[in-house]
């Protein structure tokens, strides 16, 4: 466990000389070794008799207890052979579905249906593809030193530089965009965001000005009345991450707006033409409806890891372990979820494995987190015909935004690795004649305050965002950047914080139309839609050229 700012406070990477194994923290010997060696000579299955006792109460199903006897036995090798043998069992034993359950498992004599892993050598081109990626800047990014009014703006430059105060980016430093249908035209972007600023000016980005989680419109009046209602848990990393993904601000335990978005073009399309993958952990955008859609893949940074690779090397015992058909519910779902997880690793592994790309050498070079993702989204996106997907999602997250001692520097780190990931990024999209069908939207849970605490800045709400691809209608900014930053704003409710005027809606409504959700399947991927009243939710023709 290392302090890497790039991941966040914290970063837990893979070391072999850590991982042996599934992994388990058991101090314990059997007692019918009769003491920390095997004196009494206890054999095979009295020593997962003991465990079965001790870890699944007895409920270990015949046809798994075999097996593990054949594995303790397989193990008795080298200097210690019953330590070795004991290790071995217990690595394996998570792997149980009996381990997993508190109720008797019930097996049948039924062997559950693998499929078998067929590689296609020359797969046919996959017709109409588009993919959305979902860069997250976990922490919170303070997203108002993103798109900043310059000098030019006058007053409002004036407003902006007295309430940020030692955080204000000089105008001199921005890098400018025009604006034209806003109250300034002349904004400007972080100076780390070179190549943004280059998209923009050729029409292939575009802002999204003050966007956050809303149950619908409201002012700083009716916010302090508590007469219209608000995402709860406001300023609160954890939920307003979960409100954020779900685009469902009164349901923080609502699936995800990518999920949902997923359920619909299947059941669109009546076959399964919507995959997901998740290069970073196990997100709430990616939740589907459960057993509507298959659920996402996660990769890591480093590309398709197999279970051998982390876990173990007994990969075909782990699946022996769950090859029979459950009539427990619970013990059914652990050993399907588990021995699907090894055959989609086993085929990604095949198909896109380490493919080469026109530009790795570039995604090479920056050797940052979000690089990386971006770099294995970009294999993904090459092997699409191996894949067999029309639609995919890919999400992707970099962390450290939660400034509050020191906004300068650390914020400067963060967008200049953001940025030269998405020149990489574009580049190769670019090689693989494809940018024109992939859509990159930043987001974050929240934005920061306008105000600075003497140090950096703390939570707020509404906030700016980007989105890039080669059929975004760039260029332009949608939504309304604040014409007052000041205490007085009918947007301010204290500390600088602001009330989001584009709710998250308005945002996927394009996107949704863009992707191909029809009109009248809207409603289920962005429920809270008709809340607004059609302010600031935005078309496909609006967003999309």
């Amino acid at each position: 466990m290392t302090d890497n700012p790039d991941q966040g406070q914290y970063n837990c990477e893979y070391d072999p000389a850590l991982f042996k194994g599934v992994q388990n923290s058991l101090r314990w010997k059997p007692p019918s070794w009769g003491g920390q060696t095997n004196v009494n000579a206890a054999t095979a299955l009295q020593v997962i008799d003991n465990i079965d006792l001790l870890l699944t109460g007895g409920r270990l199903n015949q046809a798994n207890k075999n097996l593990l006897v054949q594995i303790y036995n397989s193990a008795r090798t080298g200097s210690n052979p019953d330590n070795k043998a004991l290790n071995t069992v217990l690595s394996h034993y998570s792997a149980v579905p009996e381990f997993h359950m508190t109720s008797s498992s019930l097996s049948t004599t039924s062997i559950r249906a693998v499929p078998n892993i067929t590689i296609p050598a020359n797969p046919p081109p996959i017709q109409g593809y588009k993919a959305i990626v979902y860069l997250f800047m976990a922490g919170a990014a303070d997203s108002f030193s993103m798109l900043a009014p310059t000098i030019a703006c006058g007053n409002l430059y004036s407003q902006y530089t007295n309430i940020r105060g030692d955080i204000a980016i000089p105008s001199s430093s921005l890098l400018g965009i025009s604006a034209s249908n806003q109250t300034c035209n002349s904004l400007g972007l972080h100076p780390s965001l070179v190549n943004i600023r280059n998209l923009y000016n050729t029409g292939d980005a575009a802002w999204i000005a003050n966007v956050g989680p809303l149950v619908r419109h409201l002012t700083n009046v009716q916010y302090n009345e508590g007469s219209t209602p608000v995402p709860p848990a406001l300023f609160a990393h954890n939920t307003q991450t979960q409100i954020t993904q779900a685009v469902f601000a009164q349901d923080s335990t609502a699936g995800g707006v990518l999920g949902r978005m997923g359920d619909v073009i299947n059941a669109q399309a009546a076959k399964e033409v919507f995959t997901a993958f998740s290069i970073r952990g196990s997100p709430k955008i990616l939740e589907g409806a459960p057993g509507v859609s298959r659920s996402a893949d996660v990769l890591s940074e480093g590309g398709v890891v197999s279970f051998n690779y982390l876990a173990s090397p007994h990969e075909t015992q782990i699946e022996a372990l769950n090859k029979y058909v459950m009539k427990s519910i619970h013990g059914e779902t652990f050993s399907s979820s588990l021995t699907n997880a090894l055959y989609r690793t086993r085929y990604l592994s095949g198909i896109v494995g380490s493919t080469a790309l026109a530009n790795d050498a570039c995604f090479d070079g920056l050797d940052t987190g979000i690089a990386n993702q971006l770099q294995q989204v970009s294999r993904l996106i090459k092997k699409r015909d191996g894949l067999q997907a029309t639609r995919n999602v890919f999400y992707t997250e970099i962390g450290g935004f939660d400034t509050h001692s020191d906004n300068g520097p650390d914020l400067t780190r963060l967008l200049t690795q953001i940025d030269s990931a998405i020149g990489c990024f574009k580049n190769e999209m670019v090689s693989q004649n494809i940018w024109n069908n992939v859509t990159l939207i930043s987001a974050s849970e929240f934005a920061r305050t306008l105000s600075s605490n003497g140090e950096g800045t703390d939570h707020a709400w509404g906030g700016n965002h980007f989105i890039i691809g080669g059929s975004v209608k760039g260029g332009r900014i949608h939504g309304q950047y604040p014409s007052d930053l000041t205490e007085n704003g009918i947007l301010n409710i204290g500390q600088g914080r602001l009330i989001p005027t584009t709710p998250w809606e308005g945002v996927w409504n394009g996107l949704a139309e863009w992707f191909g959700v029809t009109s009248d399947n809207m409603s289920k991927v962005i429920p809270n839609k008709a809340n607004f009243g059609g302010v600031n939710i935005f078309s496909k023709a609006v967003m999309f050229d």
